[in-house]
């Protein structure tokens, strides 16, 4: 795709036109690179408009290419009079909710077989007799040895609990200036977005792939920092507590294909 209003866009670039618009940067992205299932018509559409307002250009060839993937995609929308277009109702999805409820009574009925099994097992008082049980004098060395191997364990454990302490995992990003950054859990496939300054911390022990307005980030894993210095859009993987900067093509093939 491109004819002349694309190829303005695609010069003065993604984070110019967000501080221009407002629209965010990942839907900007998608535009520019005719990655229609990044967002949906409606957006599409009024994204559109509003490039050819604010920049004075002609965008109808790539206006006519989303729509027909659109309409191919999702036929059944309708539009008003005005224009406005209604999607179809969705279906209410309530797999999850079984599913929560499934495993609440799963584990409800796992918790009674195991406080029956304590029960049973549990060891019956022992009977009273009539030997008489004549005292011993402890051996007064035994006992200084008993409680010093007490003591050796105990301080054992307390260094083990401070080294696990000291390797922490964390995930932080540092925004130098302000920025818009998408995240997405690859595990779930769940997108979220955030404009900030300052530090922002992620979950280390998730896999996640981020993309940035520019590269103006710091990124600090455990007790390492990276440092990123770009007006670009900067793209990165985190997985198993590194950091990988990839292309675009990269990111699209981890992403399921989209650019956001």
């Amino acid at each position: 795709m491109n004819n002349d209003g694309l190829q303005k866009l695609k010069d003065i670039g993604a984070q110019k036109i967000y501080e221009d618009t407002h629209i965010p940067v990942g839907h900007i992205q998608a535009i520019l690179h005719a990655s229609f299932d990044g967002l949906n018509k409606i957006q599409f559409i009024g994204f559109i408009s509003i490039l050819q307002r604010e920049y004075n250009i002609d965008l109808s060839e790539l206006k006519n290419a989303g729509t027909a993937y659109y309409n191919e995609k999702n036929p059944v929308e309708t539009t008003t009079e005005d224009g406005i277009f209604i999607a179809p109702k969705k279906e209410k999805n309530f797999t999850l909710f079984y599913i929560l409820l499934a495993m609440v009574a799963l584990l409800a009925a796992l918790y009674y077989t195991v406080e029956q099994t304590d029960k049973e097992t549990e060891t019956p008082p022992p009977k009273e007799n009539n030997i008489q049980i004549v005292a011993v004098d402890t051996n007064v060395s035994q006992k200084k040895d008993e409680n010093k191997t007490l003591k050796d364990a105990n301080t054992t454990q307390e260094v083990a609990i401070k080294k696990e302490k000291a390797v922490e995992k964390s995930f932080k990003i540092i925004a130098r200036s302000k920025v818009w950054m998408g995240y997405i859990d690859v595990a779930t496939n769940r997108k979220y977005q955030k404009t900030f300054t300052g530090e922002f911390d992620l979950d280390p022990d998730k896999e996640w792939l981020l993309i940035f307005g520019h590269g103006y980030i710091d990124v600090v894993t455990d007790a390492e920092k990276k440092k990123f210095n770009s007006k670009k859009t900067l793209r990165l993987l985190y997985k198993d507590g590194a950091v990988k900067e990839l292309t675009f093509e990269e990111f699209k093939r981890l992403n399921r294909g989209s650019a956001w």
